[in-house]
């Protein structure tokens, strides 16, 4: 090397000083080092990477005065010991002077022609490093120190220079270009990030040339099939993963196995692997050591958080120059496994809810019309198998006669089309029964087919309930009770014809109106409010309403009004079903007053007895007292007092008898106008003079009643009548005339069987009867007149009179405008029957009489009376001491007088045992009271005479008298 090296390097410094692209400062430098250290080549070699299968080589020959390059761009395959070079080269970063004996020189001999070369890395940062070598003309020269250390400058000042270039040649290219390429480039880099960073695809780039060494070795030692060495070596799949490296990944992957880094996910592959994904990993590389460059494989992953996903994992192997690399694509597959799933799973259901659907459900083709499945409920709706209904022709499932109409629904001349809505017709069944049903049909394309799908709903039952909703509405339309419908503020929306007919209102009078409308006003506010509270809270409520009819007229009715509800439980309608009661209400009040009567009467009876002897025995012994008082006026006075009271007692014992009809009345058919007459013949002279009597006597029909006790009614209405005008000019109006009354109207008046009726009516302008008494006028002892005006018992005894002959008696008031009173007797024809006259006065008489009753003062009473008229009498307070006397001589009495109510024997046992002793023996009975024997009854028994207590000593004196004769008469 003559020339000085400062020139040396202020030549190589100005040579490289130059503005020509950075390939071409390799091409200057080359020539400049064949002159500088007197070469015979130079050896450049790309990549310097020990990782590369194969080198570029290019080379400059200095054999011409102007050297020029040769060998560009051949390929210069990397051996082990060049490779082991390439790794020592740029560890060191310097230079190597190679030799014969160094390890690399039969490939570098085989490839440059020499091995005696100089070694120097140019390691830009731009590029990837390049081999330097240089060969001298002469081998043998040696490479002096000098040389060594100006060829590492040099190297260093190249790659320097270079890396310069290249940043200047690429800004300078960029700048030049920029306004024309901005576009290409930037669709080029999104095209760039597209296909790898930003993929929806797990993308892996992965550097396997040390995967292809170990596939190498393996093959040098034999093995032909990968898959049998893993079978024997299983922890292969161990080294065969560490000899990949994972150049890069997109985001992806990193998103796809939840990764934050790159390296994060290298460090922990192996937690990303199961068992799937180590059998396709075998399956994979078993493929590349065959020479496969593609491989899809189907396996199952794991995220670093331990989710499991389905992929699918296809590896690329790349050619040329990047064949040592392999693009790995990772498919997640998990969504589409979860549709399949999902599909499976849709076709299951629909073959479940096609055999589990309660209609028969048929699919057909729609061309041909030909069925290809059915599902249990048509087997069992149309009695036939699955796999007979497949094959038959919808036609064939309907009557005979019906398949016009079902053509007709289905046919749009290119097959079976969809049915809109829903159309009712008929199946035909195995054996032959019609079916109606309810058809919808649909269709749907299923690859090259139209098939249709036909849904029989059967209706039998549907038409059945139809059927009985219709028979309901009928039976509502029909039915005697009134129905009525309101929504849930009140207003009506439905009524049926009885309410029609019952209220007087039309329906079209009535829809949109309250029914408060209907309201008397005859209850009170909160009667309504707590009836709306409980139907409002969802219950029912029964109960009675007054109503007034739209004539006027009062209604009386039993309602029970139903909340009607829906699915939810809210209230939309109410219903009232109502039940006129107005008849039945007067027949209870008529039964409750015959009650009252009943029970009075039964009070009456249990001390009519016992207060009938008191009362014989006080006018007895009081009569007996007046006949001893002839000379002392005022001793006669008080004894003739003493009487009339004991006579008023009885006469009182005798009204409460009557109102309880449990008195004797002698009845005939007679006018019944002729006793009001004679009644108002003898008021008017009672009368005072403002009281005014109007007559209207239009009937002459007769009745058969006891005229003394028709007598007592009239009396009692009248006066009555005259009490509730007292004091005032007023006017007392007496008619009497023919009716005829109905089935209802008997009913409504007082329980009268239908026909003819004369009906009394007697009415006064007085003050009236307030509507609260109205109901207990004809009570016992009930009365509104002040104290020792009245008994309380006129209206009741009219009552308990009427009640006894078959008739009825009603009333009608107004306060402060006067009462009416109506009594209704049945009509009967004349009759000869004439009432029998009473003889009056005392006679003496003669014979034998044995008296018997329990009561001391009635026995001495009666044995004073018959022994002043002259008879024989033997008197006990013993029935058994009586008869036991009259055993000793049946013979020896010509009467028995005795009581009824005795105790040890009754007076009916006595009068039984004497006639077993002596048949026709003459019996005369006396009595307080006795509902067993009546004085009709006494005769019908065979009793020969019949008193009730109290009686006077005339009466006894009479009755004992008559027997007696009577007797004597037929013996």
């Amino acid at each position: 090397m003559d020339n000085d090296l400062l020139d040396i390097l202020e030549n190589f410094d100005t040579l490289l000083d130059t503005e020509d692209p950075p390939e071409f400062l390799l091409d200057l430098a080359a020539r400049e080092f064949l002159q500088i250290f007197a070469l015979r080549a130079v050896h450049v070699l790309f990549p310097c990477d020990p990782l590369v299968p194969y080198l570029v080589t290019r080379t400059w020959l200095s054999e011409s005065p102007d050297p020029v390059v040769s060998g560009d761009n051949d390929i210069f395959r990397v051996s082990e010991p060049v490779a082991a070079l390439l790794r020592q080269l740029l560890s060191s970063r310097g230079v190597m002077h190679l030799g014969a004996d160094s390890p690399a020189a039969p490939d570098l001999e085989a490839a440059l022609g020499s091995s005696a070369l100089m070694a120097a890395v140019l390691p830009t940062r731009y590029d990837r490093p390049r081999l330097l070598l240089l060969e001298k003309r002469d081998q043998e020269d040696a490479w002096s120190s000098r040389e060594t250390r100006l060829l590492l400058y040099l190297a260093r000042r190249l790659t320097q220079r270079y890396d310069a270039r290249l940043l200047q040649e690429t800004v300078r290219r960029d700048i030049a270009k920029r306004q024309k390429v901005d576009a290409k480039l930037e669709l080029s880099e999104e095209r760039f990030r597209s296909i790898f960073r930003h993929s929806s695809i797990s993308l892996w780039l992965g550097d396997f040339s040390q995967l292809m060494n170990l596939f190498s070795q393996l093959r040098e030692q034999g093995v032909a099939e990968l898959s049998d060495y893993f079978r024997r070596n299983p922890d292969f799949i161990d080294q065969a993963l560490t000899a990949i490296r994972i150049l890069d990944v997109n985001q992806s992957t990193l998103d796809l196995f939840e990764a934050a880094t790159m390296e994060e996910l290298v460090g922990r592959i192996r937690g990303i692997m199961t068992r799937s994904t180590r059998e396709a990993l075998r399956a994979a590389f078993s493929a590349l050591f065959a020479g496969s460059r593609h491989f899809s494989v189907e396996a199952q992953c794991s995220t670093l958080s331990g989710r499991s996903i389905n992929t699918i994992i296809n590896i690329d192997a790349l050619s040329g120059p990047d064949s040592h690399m392999a693009l790995v694509s990772i498919t997640d597959i998990s969504l589409q496994k979860e549709i399949e799933q999902r599909y499976l799973d849709s076709t299951q259901q629909y073959r479940s809810l096609m055999e589990t659907a309660q209609d028969a459900i048929i699919i057909a083709d729609a061309e041909t019309g030909l069925v290809t499945e059915a599902n249990r409920k048509a087997s069992k709706l149309l009695g036939r198998e699955v796999q007979d209904l497949v094959g038959m022709h919808l036609h064939e499932l309907h009557p005979p006669e019906d398949r016009h109409l079902y053509q007709d629904l289905y046919s749009n001349g290119r097959g079976f089309s969809e049915v809109l809505g829903k159309h009712e017709l008929f199946l035909q069944s195995a054996d032959g029964s019609r079916i109606p049903v309810e058809i919808s049909a649909s269709t749907t394309a299923v690859g090259s087919r139209r098939m249709v799908q036909v849904v029989y709903h059967d209706i039998r039952r549907r038409l059945l309930m139809e059927e009985r909703r219709r028979l309901l509405a009928t039976a509502v339309e029909q039915a005697a009770e009134s129905v009525i419908i309101t929504d849930v503020d009140g207003r009506i929306e439905y009524v049926n014809p009885a309410f029609e007919q019952r209220t007087g209102y039309t329906m079209e009078e009535l829809v949109g109106k309250n029914p408060r409308i209907l309201n008397a006003g005859m209850r009170e506010k909160y009667y309504y409010k707590m009836m709306w509270d409980e139907i409002s809270s969802g219950s029912t409520w029964q109960g009675r309403f007054i109503n007034r009819r739209k004539d006027g007229t009062i209604l009386e009715e039993e309602a029970t009004i139903t909340p009607v509800k829906d699915c939810n439980g809210r209230i939309h309608h109410f219903v009232a079903v109502k039940r006129d009661i107005t008849e039945q209400v007067v027949q209870e009040h008529q039964v409750r007053q015959a009650q009252k009567m009943q029970a009075i009467g039964t009070l009456a009876g249990g001390i009519a007895h016992d207060f009938n002897n008191i009362l014989t025995a006080i006018m007895g012994f009081a009569e007996l007292s007046l006949m001893r008082a002839v000379d002392d006026p005022l001793l006669r006075a008080n004894l003739e007092e003493i009487v009339k009271g004991a006579d008023r007692a009885g006469k009182l014992i005798e009204q409460i008898l009557t109102f309880s009809r449990q008195t004797e009345k002698t009845v005939s058919s007679l006018q019944l106008s002729l006793i009001v007459k004679e009644v108002l013949k003898l008021l008017r002279a009672s009368l005072p003079a403002n009281i005014e009597i109007i007559t209207d006597i239009a009937s002459s029909a007769y009745v058969r009643v006891d005229p003394t006790q028709m007598h007592q009614v009239i009396m009692n209405l009248c006066t009555n009548a005259y009490q509730a005008i007292k004091g005032v000019r007023g006017i007392i109006r007496v008619g009497l005339h023919n009716v005829t009354l109905g089935p209802r109207e008997g009913v409504s008046i007082g329980n009268l069987s239908q026909g003819n009726y004369v009906c009394l009516q007697v009415e006064d302008n007085g003050h009236g009867i307030a509507p609260e008494f109205m109901d207990r006028i004809f009570e016992p002892y009930f009365t509104t007149k002040k104290k020792d005006e009245g008994t309380g018992l006129g209206l009741s005894v009219v009552h308990g009179i009427v009640n006894d002959h078959g008739g009825a008696v009603t009333v009608t008031s107004t306060p402060g405008k006067g009462s009416c009173f109506s009594v209704y007797l049945p009509e009967v024809e004349k009759s000869d029957v004439q009432i029998p006259c009473q003889v009056r006065g005392v006679p003496d008489g003669e014979g034998r009489v044995i008296l018997v009753d329990d009561e001391r003062q009635i026995v001495d009473y009666e044995v004073q009376v018959l022994e002043k008229a002259g008879y024989v009498v033997t008197s006990f307070t013993s029935s058994v001491a009586a008869l036991e006397k009259i055993k000793e001589d049946i013979h020896a009495f010509d009467l028995l007088v005795t009581d009824m109510a005795m105790p040890e024997m009754t007076g009916l046992q006595l009068i039984e045992e004497v006639r077993a002793l002596r048949p026709g023996m003459p019996v005369l009975l006396c009595t307080g009271y006795s509902e067993h024997v009546t004085a009709k009854s006494s005769k019908e028994m065979g009793i020969d005479g019949y008193l009730a207590k109290p009686f006077t000593a005339e009466q006894f004196g009479l009755e004992v008298k008559r027997v007696i004769e009577e007797a004597g008469q037929e013996a």
